[in-house]
């Protein structure tokens, strides 16, 4: 059983069973509101707004098992395709949402690491820059450039920043927050991440990861790109957004 080094919780389980309910949720929202029974409708989903906040803080748990297991599994995969697909489950979700959201990715660059461990850093990343900026003027941006010998992976966002006691207070810090997920992906990449921030004048934090040349045969669709839709774990993941700005 894949249980969790820390607390002997299968996180996997909790996702699975999670995810089973949210499931008959949105089935039970459809039909209510199929039959214009609106109020129902309602709570259902503020039910099932509770129980995705709640699988998205698992989420992480369930990340952090995967390098305490050993379970980190490096492949070559087009890193861009990956970061595009990310950005578009963000953009879907945020679309009501006031915030800016900019990309610039360079296309068909390919990468060696975990590609699922690089998505979930990835949107813990993502996810810090949304929580950290205005909700009328903020602006997060992703870039994807290649550079010599690796992918400079930066999420940049105008927000209100830390001063550098902070951020060293954040590195130091233990649990499954978004910078342990990020300092063990870049340890297993054998990088260090790049931040640059000001109090109340932005943050930015650029990850590198090792290039890699295309391989031989490049399928239709990576099996590396991340499952999308309501359930996929990068899509539950933004619900530790405030419910104001996160569509169900």
């Amino acid at each position: 059983m894949n249980k969790n080094p820390r607390s002997g919780v299968d996180p996997d389980k909790i996702s699975e069973y999670m995810n089973r309910a949210l499931a008959i949720d949105q089935e039970l929202i459809y039909l209510l509101e199929s039959s214009e029974r609106y109020d129902e409708a309602k709570l259902l989903r503020e039910q099932a707004r509770c129980c995705f906040r709640a699988l998205a803080e698992v989420q992480n748990e369930i990340e952090i098992c995967q390098y305490l297991g050993g379970r980190v599994k490096p492949s070559v995969f087009n890193i861009s395709d990956v970061a595009e697909d990310i950005f578009a489950v963000v953009r879907s979700k945020m679309r009501n949402s006031a915030i800016t959201l900019e990309s610039d990715i360079e296309p068909l660059i390919y990468a060696s690491a975990d590609a699922d461990r690089f998505s979930a850093c990835l949107m813990n990343l993502i996810i810090n820059a949304l929580q950290n900026v205005d909700r009328e003027e903020g602006m997060v941006r992703l870039t994807l450039k290649a550079k010599l010998g690796y992918a400079a992976v930066s999420v940049i966002d105008n927000g209100y920043g830390m001063t550098q006691q902070q951020l060293s207070d954040s590195l130091d810090g233990e649990g499954s927050n978004g910078f342990d997920v990020l300092k063990r992906f870049c340890a297993a990449v054998g990088t260090s991440p790049v931040f640059e921030t000001t109090e109340n004048g932005g943050f930015s934090v650029t990850v590198k990861v090792p290039l890699a040349p295309p391989p031989d045969k490049i399928e239709l669709r990576s099996k590396a790109r991340p499952r999308l839709g309501t359930l996929s774990p990068f899509a539950v993941m933004l619900y530790k957004l405030d419910e104001a700005i996160v569509d169900i």
